[in-house]
């Protein structure tokens, strides 16, 4: 008996509609209008937890509740510096890829130090009449990878706009890649940028600096945001362990920073406040509108470094009353941000991560006070006695050109010339570093270069260890110990103090929940990658957050 005609046609709608939910089943997740890639200089993995009690719920904890968290997130290199932690994040790989070895190093071809974002073939761009010098000479042009930013543009035809912004150059121009629309950065108390990207500042960038934000905040001065017993995470509010700004003796609250300004980089000591993260989400948000971000008909992306909390963490320590203070106050400026993004976008409509680009040890007088290990390292006699040894054994000459970053830089020709094996000084070198209690191992450049670690700190340090540009012996430090003053702190180190960061995801695509898994810094990269369908940095090494990129009913 003959199917009915009606049937046949029920039949295959059926099939069809089947078919097409199998289909967007299959497709990936719908593409968020924008990007917003945020890195928190010097942010500890335990500050979401130290500080938690102070938080509210539209920053830090939002990202938790609603997005997805990973605990376990790691650098898997040292240095942990800046300059190669903007740039590990957004090329998915480390310095012994992308080239940025550190903030600054010795340059063997010139004999001299060389800033990783400094360019001299490039122009400031800045306000009339002011002369921001070398402060405006800077591009990515050293780094030797693309980045996540730069593929997402390349694959939608150059349709996506991309803007990084921070305090420091590095900070804005690292995450912003190659292929940005601009990046900007505090020089003088006014955003400024490089010729790099255009030839004058956008007119809502001039406008944004004649409206005197700097100034206002600056006057505000800065005192804590709740009553003082409310700071659970942190000391008193004057302790040893502390720097104080120059031209005070005691750091401790209120500060006027007008009058501090005069002494500690004029109207740029808001830098170090954290008025400076609140001046950059005012920037951002004008950018938002100004730049229409998020209403093209590709994805944007919003690079967004906060600094302060590096300067503050350098100045005060990782446990100071100030620090705390910091984190209580970002997190009502994210929260801002976030609102800001849900109103011109849409709840949902964008997707944001929050990373930091290393972490900070705790101040060593701070641990040898509570008795627990940690100290001080000066590496002026560890270098004077390599020369002197080498000077015993192989003649008076330079054979050392820099000790630099924790590592030696001998001068090769001279030893050839001499014929001498780079191998065997080296091996010198690593004996007489090894003999100073404050060192945990020392490597040579023939190790890294071939050897293979299983774990920290040799891998680490292998993988910070770029061929052409670093040195032929690293110097590595026992857990603890740093090469910095006997208050604030510093980072740079292989230990998981340095290494241990946050990373939350939230927004379009993003699933809800926690991981404990272990996941690095160069997974970031890969990650996004596979959210939105376009290939990953040329130079990346890492692999997707399988937690958060998996397949979702």
């Amino acid at each position: 008996m003959p199917i009915p005609n009606t049937i046949k046609l029920l039949f295959s709608l059926t099939l069809l509609l089947a078919i097409g939910a199998k289909m967007a089943a299959q497709q990936p997740p719908s593409q968020p209008r924008l990007i917003v890639a945020i890195t928190v200089d010097q942010m500890r993995a335990d500050y979401l937890t130290r500080y938690a009690h102070g938080y509210g719920t539209g920053g830090f904890v939002r990202m938790q509740a609603e997005g997805f968290t990973l605990l376990d997130h790691h650098f898997s290199y040292a240095p942990t510096y800046t300059g190669p932690g903007h740039a590990g994040i957004a090329t998915g790989t480390t310095p012994a890829v992308h080239g940025i070895i550190g903030n600054n190093w010795f340059e063997r071809e010139s004999g001299q130090r060389i800033y990783c974002a400094s360019d001299t073939t490039v122009q400031a761009v800045a306000m009339e009449g002011s002369a921001p010098g070398s402060a405006g000479q800077m591009s990515p042009h050293r780094m030797q990878s693309t980045t996540w930013a730069d593929e997402l543009k390349l694959h939608n035809g150059g349709r996506s706009k991309v803007i990084g912004m921070s305090m420091k150059d590095r900070g804005a121009i690292m995450p912003a890649g190659h292929y940005a629309d601009a990046a900007y950065w505090l020089s003088g108390g006014d955003f400024i940028s490089s010729t790099h990207y255009f030839d004058e500042l956008p007119k809502w960038v001039r406008k944004f600096n004649n409206s005197k934000a700097t100034e206002k905040y600056v006057r505000d001065g800065w005192d804590l945001l709740v009553d003082k017993d409310l700071y659970q995470g942190s000391t008193e509010d004057l302790t040893p362990y502390e720097g104080a700004f120059k031209g005070r003796i005691r750091p401790t609250f209120p500060y006027d920073l007008e009058e501090l300004a005069e002494n500690n980089g004029g109207l740029d000591i808001i830098k170090a406040t954290p008025h400076g993260n609140a001046l950059l989400v005012d920037f951002a948000l004008l950018a938002l509108d100004a730049e229409e971000l998020g209403r093209g008909e590709a994805t944007d992306v919003l690079a967004i470094s906060f600094s302060s909390t590096d300067y503050v963490g350098h100045r005060f320590g990782s446990h100071a009353m100030e620090t705390e203070d910091t984190y209580r106050r970002l997190d009502h400026d994210i929260a801002r941000l976030f609102d800001a993004l849900d109103a011109q976008l849409g709840t949902g409509q964008w997707l944001a991560f929050l990373t930091a680009d290393h972490g900070g040890a705790t101040v060593p007088s701070m641990a040898n006070a509570l008795g627990m290990p940690g100290g001080y390292w000066n590496s002026a006699p560890m270098a004077a006695h390599v020369d002197s040894v080498l000077n015993a054994r192989l003649g008076e000459k330079k054979w050392v050109r820099s000790y630099d970053n924790g590592q030696f830089f001998l001068d090769r020709k001279l030893l050839r010339s001499a014929d001498l094996e780079v191998d065997e000084v080296c091996d010198i070198i690593v004996d007489i570093a090894r003999q100073y209690p404050e060192v945990h191992t020392a490597l040579t450049a023939r190790q890294l270069a071939s050897g293979h670690f299983e774990d920290a700190p040799g891998a680490h340090v292998q993988r910070g260890w770029h061929p052409e540009a670093s040195g032929d012996v690293a110097v590595v430090l026992r857990p603890g110990y740093i090469q910095y003053g006997r208050t604030g702190t510093t980072h740079g180190s292989p230990w998981a103090y340095d290494t241990h960061v946050p990373l939350l995801f939230l927004g379009t695509g993003v699933p809800q929940g926690r991981s404990y898994e272990p996941t690095l810094i160069r997974d970031i990269a890969p990650t996004l990658s596979a959210l939105l369908g376009f290939p990953r940095p040329s130079g990346c090494t890492g692999s997707p957050i399988e937690a958060v990129v998996e397949t979702r009913d």
